[in-house]
Formats: C-alpha cells, structure tokens, sequence
C-alpha cells in the first residue's frame, strides 16, 4: 500500500512539474517572446557546444510543445544541411520518445481504465500493427509530429515498432524542412524543397482520399 501511495504522489508531483513548466513557457512566449535569431544567437555563442545543446533542447521540446516547425529549419541555418540533418535526426527521435513514455506514464493507465469496446478493439489493432500505422502517420504527415508522439504513448503500441517506424518515417519530412531552412542561405536549395512538399503533399492528399470511402463506409 505505501509503495502504491509513494507511486501515486511521485506521479502527481511530476505532474505538476510538467504543467508549472508548460505554463512557464507560455508566459515566456507571451510576455518575452522567442525568434528565431534570438535562438540563432544563443547557440551561435555555443562554439563546439552548440550542436550538443541542440540535440538536448531539441529532445525536451515536446515537454513544452515547442514547435517542430522553428527547430528544424533552424538547425540547417546553424550547422548546414549536412549536420543540421544530423543533428536533427538524432533530436527528433529523442524527442519522440520523451513524449512516447510521457504520455505512457502519466497517461496509459486512464485509457486502460476507461477503455470500451471500440477503443479496446482498435488499441488492440494497434498493438499488432503498431510499426506500418506509424510508419504511415510519419511519412504522410496527417497529424502534427507531437500529436502522434504523445497518442503512441496512450495507445498500446510497443516502443520497438513505435522507434522502428519513427526512425524510419521522419526521414522524408525532416529532409524536407532541412532543405526549407537551407534554402534561406542557399538559393539552389529552393527547387529541391518545393520538390520534397509537393511529393509529401501528393501521397498525403492520395492517402487521405483513399481512406475516405472506407471511413464513410464503416
């Protein structure tokens, strides 16, 4: 019973933590502000350091629901496409696993417990097909990175296919917004990013009009 309890109250706390550290990070937004040059800025004075700081800012950013979509861009105007992809890469799927077990902490438990049948049928589905549903949600980009970071947690899908998928899915998505930040210095960069969008947008219109009928249907 104590060690239940013990459980419980390091879980609230965390908790707690959690949510005093997000609504410090709005009230920073809010009332300070963030750019990119601002964080352009800090890292530049890094030195050597930089990419490292990178990596472990990239990797708690889901903590605070930093945006994907600043981090990115920003690590191709910083290091280059070559290790900004690097750098990234390794960020990225760090970050996709704090918000994996995060969400799985705090958050797995309530599903389990509240779980009908029709949520029990498809968590199973799930679980058997974990890598090709997010290996699909990866490489067409239907939902935000986060969004299904935090939703694998809560599902029972198994952290091997989850990382087996993600490391595999990102690469696409990541290479294009690489090639977004570095078109910002590097003009010949811009053909190649319009080229990445609109082949990532075609199977993600594709894919979606196929699953249409189905959804309607069922």
């Amino acid at each position: 019973m104590e060690k239940i309890t013990a459980k419980f109250n390091l879980k609230n706390t965390l908790g707690m933590l959690w949510i005093i550290a997000i609504l410090g990070a709005v009230y920073y937004y809010i009332t300070v502000g963030i750019s990119i040059e601002d964080i352009r800025a800090y890292l530049g004075g890094l030195g050597l350091w930089s990419g490292l700081i990178f990596i472990i800012a990239y990797t708690v950013r889901p903590l605070i629901f930093f945006p994907t979509s600043i981090m990115t861009p920003l690590s191709a105007i910083l290091f280059g496409p070559i290790m900004g992809w690097l750098y990234t890469y390794i960020g990225e799927n760090l970050s996709a696993t704090v918000a994996f077990f995060t969400a799985r902490y705090f958050g797995r438990n309530l599903v389990k417990e509240n779980e009908n049948a029709f949520i029990k049928k498809y968590d199973e589905k799930l679980r058997l097909r974990g890598f090709e549903t997010v290996l699909i949600l990866r490489l067409i980009p239907l939902f935000p990175f986060d969004f299904v970071n935090y939703a694998s947690g809560l599902s029972a899908i198994r952290y091997r296919s989850y990382i087996s998928a993600t490391l595999l899915g990102v690469i696409p998505g990541l290479t294009a917004y690489i090639f977004l930040g570095g078109s910002l210095t590097n003009p010949y960069l811009i053909i190649p990013t319009i080229t990445l969008f609109a082949i990532i947008s075609f199977f993600a219109h594709h894919y979606n009009k196929k699953q249409t009928p189905v959804t309607n249907k069922s």
